[in-house]
């Protein structure tokens, strides 16, 4: 049995989250999974979403206490039933 070296514990939650991509239309998609540093969404299409591309995510945050948030995050895994992001931060220039 593997071990488990993630910075972040994943948790199941299923949340509504709409994912904006490029300059097109945002769309709502459903989590599989949710940790503080990262989502895994349900997608049928990941292809569309090329590793190592930013997005936008806006939802409302389980871990604090359903607030509206907004996250940028780099697409770091693809399966065959979605994509993983990972949050990142923008510092201010």
């Amino acid at each position: 049995m593997s071990k488990n070296n993630r910075k972040f514990p994943r948790k199941e939650i299923q949340i509504e989250v709409e994912l904006n991509f490029l300059e097109e239309d945002p769309r709502t998609v459903i989590t599989h999974d949710m940790s503080d540093g990262g989502l895994f969404m349900r997608l049928k299409d990941t292809e569309h979403y090329p590793m190592g591309e930013m997005v936008n995510l806006r939802f409302k945050d389980p871990f604090a206490d359903f607030v509206e948030t907004e996250k940028d995050a780099i697409i770091v895994r693809h399966t065959d039933i979605g994509i993983a992001v990972a949050y990142i931060e923008i510092a201010d220039f």
